[in-house]
């Protein structure tokens, strides 16, 4: 199994240190999503698959994203409740990479990721 990798996405520099240091602990490799590679295949981000050439930039966006690539259920668990214990990304929006999502670009996994939390808001 691919060792543990968390996509990062528009976190300020205080809070991005904050995940590193928390991450090197749980022995998860974060890497930082620049927007020139928003329209990347998440599973190449993730390193799972080639890069594709010629891609474009993808479309940007401002919110908050966590991916979570080649986690065990215990490191799922675990990084979630560090992230709780010391007040990190609470308000960023949170997705595992599966094989229903790894060929979308980050923009896409990001639109469908405010979907849902919108319709989850409605049902509150």
């Amino acid at each position: 199994m691919a060792a543990p990798t968390l996509l990062v996405y528009n976190l300020n520099e205080a809070e991005m240190m904050g995940l590193r240091f928390l991450c090197a602990g749980l022995k998860i490799a974060v890497r930082g999503v620049p927007v020139s590679d928003y329209g990347q295949p998440l599973a190449a981000l993730a390193g799972l698959c080639p890069r594709v050439a010629g891609a474009d930039a993808g479309e940007d966006f401002s919110g908050e994203m966590l991916v979570m690539a080649n986690f065990s259920q215990r490191q799922f668990h675990g990084l979630l409740d560090a992230l709780r214990r010391n007040r990190l990304c609470g308000g960023a929006l949170k997705a595992v990479l599966t094989p229903a999502n790894a060929e979308w670009d980050s923009a896409k996994l990001h639109g469908e990721l405010c979907r849902e939390r919108e319709a989850l808001r409605g049902k509150e």
